[in-house]
């Protein structure tokens, strides 16, 4: 986490971590943020009351030693000496100092550019030759600028003094030798001594594994000179290729002694000998490396190479070295140049393959997406001009190819929320992805040909905003870019044929309100052969996959089909095998439809289509007479095998078969909602009711009992027929007579006489009289019960009762 409790000073400007990354020296480095510009770094921290608690232990087991507050001052200028000389020198390969030193009472700090070690601390990749010659010539180039340029000697060239940024490359650090030749005569430069900077504090004295013979062996002749860092970059260049093992390898890095009797060893079997007697020497180092060292290692100062020899040797003329060189100067070139290198690296795509993945990932992929931000941000009202279209389109598609390596969190963070989240932020109008769809068809294209990259890396969610939000740009063409009209078409039928990747992640809502409209217009707008035949395609896949429904294709796409003004007979071909699919779907399930407007648009496009030969239109008889075949073969299915009875055709006769009937479910068999079936009256009022009632009594009467057959008549004898009372009795007229019941059943006629006589002798009340007495409607004269109908089971006729 970070810390915030100062109010002043480096500390109160920065967001400081509370965890070191590393140490070195007596350095603590941390990372930082800057609080308003959110600037990442690396805040450096010495504790000065840490480093007089080490001088004392030191002092205390070595009585001979200088006062431990001298040792301590002279520590502390050395500190002092050391940083300014880094912050007065400005050169890609030399640490960046962004807040010079700042002294309190208990440290001292200052900040620098991110670093994550140095060459101590941090493990090289195994088989990293490519990695270390590339920073070797980084540090090359460094040397080349203190030699060259400012006339100094760097003097400390040890795997400590070499930090490794954030981008990965090597810096030059650890200034506190520094050494001006400017200032120094000759007669000082042959005197020099090392001796006069010996401390007992390890960081304040010279590494002696590093260090040229002539400074530490030598009396007489040339001591301080440039070919001192040469001597000490060939013993590093020996300690990166062997796992930290040194030719001269001192146990105490301090002593003189030792030091002279390692090297005269070393000088017995490293001079004077053939270059393939010295592999046991040389180990792990390339074999076309041993030359150059061997002129590095020379005994004598002037026998050295100097740094020009060394850069302009045959060590760095592998193009691998050259292309990681020319990305480290990427911004010092011309856009043309940068091009020219952009098409070479995607043509020759062993040489991305080649890089070091540690390069890839932390020089050249965070170069690019700088890059195309800077020229997307520049061009947000208009489109791109063709040489910045051609540069950020091939920037883009090399960041996907990197990015293929990446793992998808580190996918997530490095290329998608800074090119193509569909998040607005709060200080722009239009975010990364609409940007970069904007700007260009070729970046469109870039997008949709790296699909494979993207749904790999990306979840579900994102892969469909990315997709959906293409979807407006990709599929209609935009007048301004008249020059790039065949990339539109080319776009177009691109996306279309994705879909079928990505079908899969959208919602059916957005399937048929977006995606379908849009299709479908481009479908009809088209004069394009390719692209009418993609959506087609694409038709297919929705109903393949069951995408749609039934609604959705005889509304949107069937009328499509059905305003189908070409004729070539691909386009037929490809429709007609659309209406295959759909059939063989059985999504839509009434076989009217298909048989009506499928059917019906396959013959009419078969017989008008103009380019088409014989076999042809044979074949789409063929595919079509199959489509017959397959509509009967399903009507067949719904039919079926045998008739059904006469009982079962009359209607329900069970539970389930109430329910289950079409006007139960509010919908005939006709398909047409069932009206309400008026009530009509049995008898014919046209009629008098004295002529109703001698019809009535003239016709011959029958009574049907409950087993559905005739019942004999009943002689009554004499009996007279009963008056209606007020006690709502009824009377039957059996026969020309008339029988009292009360509340009985007209169907058990079968009944005793005795029950009817017995009714008759209930009745109360004087009769009424027939002739003047206004009878109902539906009563005749001679009874007030109303006229049953029944149907007989044998002939069907309507009897009486």
């Amino acid at each position: 986490m970070f810390r915030n409790v100062f109010k002043s000073g480096i500390r109160a400007a920065y967001n400081v971590s509370d965890t070191a990354t590393f140490h070195t020296e007596c350095w603590a480095v941390y990372p930082a943020k800057h609080k308003q510009t959110g600037r990442i770094v690396s805040v450096f921290i010495f504790d000065k009351t840490q480093f007089e608690s080490l001088v004392n232990r030191i002092c205390a087991q070595s009585p001979n030693t200088k006062n431990p507050k001298l040792i301590t001052a002279e520590c502390f200028s050395l500190v002092k000496a050391g940083v300014s000389n880094l912050a007065k020198h400005k050169h890609p390969q030399i640490l960046t100092v962004i807040e010079s030193l700042e002294e309190t009472k208990l440290k001292f700090i200052f900040v620098s550019e991110p670093v994550v070690g140095n060459l101590q601390t941090v493990k090289l990749d195994e088989g990293s030759t490519l990695e270390i010659q590339k920073g070797i010539l980084e540090l090359s180039k460094g040397l080349q600028f203190l030699h060259n340029v400012c006339g100094m000697i760097h003097m400390n060239i040890q795997p400590t003094s070499i930090m490794i940024n954030s981008l990965g490359d090597w810096k030059l650090s650890s200034f506190y030798f520094l050494q001006s030749l400017d200032t120094v005569d000759p007669d000082g430069r042959e005197n020099f001594s090392i001796m006069n900077m010996s401390s007992v504090v390890p960081f304040a004295n010279l590494n002696f594994s590093f260090v040229a013979p002539e400074l530490i062996i030598d009396s007489t002749g040339l001591r301080l000179s440039p070919a001192n860092d040469i001597w000490s970059l060939a013993q590093l260049i020996f300690y990166l290729h062997n796992d930290g093992e040194c030719p001269i390898s001192c146990f105490d890095a301090n002593s003189v002694n030792e030091y002279k009797q390692v090297f005269r060893k070393f000088e017995q079997k490293f001079y004077n000998h053939r270059l393939s007697e010295l592999r046991y020497i040389f180990k792990n180092i390339p074999e076309g490396l041993w030359q150059i060292l061997t002129q590095m290692l020379a005994r004598y100062p002037n026998d050295r190479l100097t740094i020009n020899q060394f850069i302009d040797s045959d060590y760095f003329e592998r193009s691998l070295i050259k292309t990681m060189w020319f990305i480290d100067e990427f911004g010092t070139k011309t856009l043309g140049e940068k091009i020219i290198f952009l098409d070479g690296i995607l043509e020759s795509t062993g040489i991305l393959a080649d890089l070091p993945s540690s390069f890839k990932h932390n020089k050249l992929l965070p170069l690019l997406v700088d890059c195309i931000t800077t020229e997307l941000a520049s061009t947000t009202t208009k489109p791109l001009c063709e040489e910045v279209n051609a540069f950020t389109s091939k920037a883009f598609t090399l960041v996907l190819m990197i990015g293929e390596s990446l793992s998808k969190l580190s996918f997530q963070d490095r290329i998608f929320k800074p090119l193509l989240t569909v998040i607005r932020s709060k200080k722009v109008t239009k975010s990364p992805l609409e940007l970069m769809a904007a700007s260009s068809v070729k970046n469109r294209l870039v997008i949709v040909d790296n699909l494979a990259i993207l749904k790999q890396k990306l979840n579900s969610k994102d892969l469909a905003a990315v997709w959906k939000a293409l979807l407006t740009f990709s599929l209609t063409y935009m007048p301004v870019e008249g020059d790039s009209q065949a990339d539109q078409i080319r776009l177009q039928d691109s996306y279309l044929g994705s879909l079928d990747k990505v079908i899969e992640i959208f919602d059916f809502s957005y399937i048929k309100n977006d995606l379908l409209p849009l299709i479908c217009l481009v479908f009809k707008t088209t004069t394009v052969l390719s692209t009418k035949l993609s959506t087609i395609e694409t038709f297919k896949l929705l109903v393949t996959r069951k995408l749609i429904d039934q609604g959705t294709i005889v509304e949107v796409i069937l009328p499509v089909f059905e305003n189908l003004k070409s004729r070539d007979n691909r386009i037929i071909r490809s429709v007609i095998s659309y209406f295959v699919v759909q059939i063989e779907s059985d999504i839509i399930k009434q076989l009217d439809i298909s048989v009506e407007r499928l059917l019906s648009q396959c013959l009419r496009l078969a017989f008008a289509c103009e380019n088409c030969t014989q076999s042809e239109f044979q074949d789409f008889m063929k595919t079509i007479k199959s489509m017959e075949n397959t509509l009967a073969q399903k009507r067949l299915d719904e039919l079926p095998s045998k008739a059904k009875p006469a009982a079962e055709t009359e209607g329900p006769v069970s539970f389930d078969s109430l329910i289950n009937s079409a006007l139960i479910k509010g919908q005939s068999e006709t398909g047409e909602v069932p009206k309400h079936t008026i009530m009509k009256p049995t008898r014919d009022f046209s009629k008098s009711m004295n002529e109703e009632s001698k019809s009535f009594e003239s016709r011959p009467q029958a009574i049907v009992n409950n087993t559905g057959a005739s019942a004999k008549p009943l002689n009554l004898g004499n009996r007279t027929p009963l008056a209606r009372t007020n006690n709502h009795d009824y009377s039957i007229t059996l026969n020309g007579q008339n029988q009292g019941m009360k509340g009985s059943s007209f169907g058990s006629t079968n009944r005793n006489l005795d029950n009817i006589n017995l009714l008759q002798d209930r009745t109360r009340g004087p009769s009424n009289s027939a002739s003047n007495t206004k009878i109902p409607p539906g009563f005749s004269n001679t009874t007030l019960v109303p006229s049953l109908v029944t149907k007989s089971k044998e002939n069907s006729e309507v009897d009486l009762i």
